[in-house]
C-alpha cells in the first residue's frame, strides 16, 4: 500500500487531508461559483457535507485508490487535487482538482497540478495521465493546456446533471511528452 505523502512547491503545500480542515472546506465548496461546473456536488454545501469530506479523505486507506491531497495556502486549505482511481494494470490516472474562487488566476493550480504529475510520474509506471473538464471552463482548460495536456477530444452530452447534459472535453499527457519537459 502506498502511504501518503506532502509535497512542496514554491507556494503551496499538498498533504492529506486532516478532520480540522472541514471549515476551509465549506468555506470554498459553498460559492456557487465554485461548483458551477463541477459535477457530483451539491448545492448548497453543508457543514455537513464538509465534514463528511474531510473524513472520507482524511481515511488512509482512500489514499491507495484516490490519493487527494489538500492544497494549502498560509496555513489555510484552498482547494483539492487527486489522481482518481489509479489504473496500474493499464498505467493511467485521472487528474482532478478545484480550487478556491478566490484563487484562481494566480498559478496555483497549475503549480499545484505539475508537483502531482510530478510525482505521480516519478512513483507510479504510468505512461498517461488524463483529465475532462467542462468546455465552458476557460480556466480549468488553461491549466491543462500549461501542463502540456493536449485536447484529446470532446464527448458530447456526455454527463447528466441536475437535469441538464453536459459535453466533456479529454485532456491527455504521456509520459514521453512529461520526459521532454
Amino acid at each position: 500500500m502506498k502511504k501518503p505523502v506532502i509535497l512542496r512547491t514554491k507556494r503551496i503545500l499538498l498533504r492529506p487531508f486532516t478532520l480540522d480542515d472541514a471549515d476551509d472546506v465549506l468555506e470554498y465548496a459553498n460559492d456557487p461559483e465554485w461548483v458551477r461546473y463541477l459535477v457530483n456536488i451539491s448545492h448548497p454545501f453543508t457543514a455537513k457535507d464538509a465534514e463528511a469530506f474531510v473524513e472520507r479523505f482524511s481515511n488512509l486507506t482512500t489514499w491507495e485508490t484516490l490519493p487527494m491531497f489538500a492544497i494549502v495556502l498560509e496555513g489555510k486549505v484552498i482547494g483539492e487535487i487527486y489522481l482518481n482511481q489509479p489504473d496500474l494494470q493499464n498505467e493511467r490516472a485521472e487528474l482532478g482538482y478545484s480550487l478556491s474562487r478566490q484563487q484562481w488566476g494566480k498559478g496555483l493550480m497549475t503549480e499545484a497540478a505539475q508537483a502531482v504529475i510530478d510525482w505521480a510520474f516519478q512513483t507510479y509506471s504510468f505512461n498517461r495521465i488524463f483529465s475532462t473538464t467542462d468546455p465552458r471552463n476557460v480556466g480549468s482548460c488553461r491549466v491543462l493546456e500549461k501542463l502540456g495536456m493536449k485536447r484529446e477530444g470532446q464527448l458530447r452530452s456526455h454527463l447528466k446533471w441536475n437535469g441538464e447534459f453536459r459535453d466533456q472535453l479529454y485532456y491527455g499527457l504521456l509520459r514521453a511528452e512529461w520526459k521532454k519537459n
